[in-house]
């Protein structure tokens, strides 16, 4: 009898109509989640190579933007850490490039401006920050070349 009473003492008596949640299936979920945000943490610290376009804004053009046909992106290979590529991806990191055009040289009737001099590519460098290398840019040469106005043609 004395059994019986000791049972019915430590059960306990639950609420109708709440669901029993399951701790374990929580706990668990809970550290899942928190060794997948190491993880995560961790695989963005190491440094990648991802090839990526940038977008080209330029200052200082011979002839108003309208009149003239230029290179509007280039392809640039960089070597940095995760969490850098995760930025530029997202749109966190500006994609935009600097050329200041009074730097190109004219040939004929048209301007161009070679990357592959190492003076250019520290300047691009410069532009996408320090923890950042360039290993390669494709196009290697940026080209601008006037557009003649299109005249009516007259019937």
């Amino acid at each position: 009898m004395k059994a019986s009473l000791l049972k019915l003492q430590r059960r306990k008596t639950k609420p109708e109509g709440r669901p029993k949640s399951n701790y374990r299936v929580v706990g668990f979920s809970i550290c899942l989640f928190i060794s997948f945000a190491f993880w995560l943490m961790n695989m963005l610290s190491k440094k990648y190579t991802e090839s990526m376009v940038f977008y080209i804004e330029y200052q200082h053009l011979p002839q108003p933007g309208n009149r003239i046909s230029a290179t509007d992106t280039m392809r640039i290979k960089v070597n940095t850490t995760g969490y850098r590529i995760l930025g530029y991806k997202l749109g966190i990191f500006d994609k935009f490039i600097n050329i200041d055009a009074g730097q190109f040289r004219r040939k004929d009737n048209q301007y161009f401006y070679t990357l592959t001099n190492h003076l250019h590519t520290e300047k691009i460098e410069e532009q996408l920050g320090e923890e950042v290398k360039m290993t390669d840019i494709s196009p290697d040469t940026l080209y601008i070349r006037p557009v003649e106005p299109q005249t009516p043609a007259k019937d």
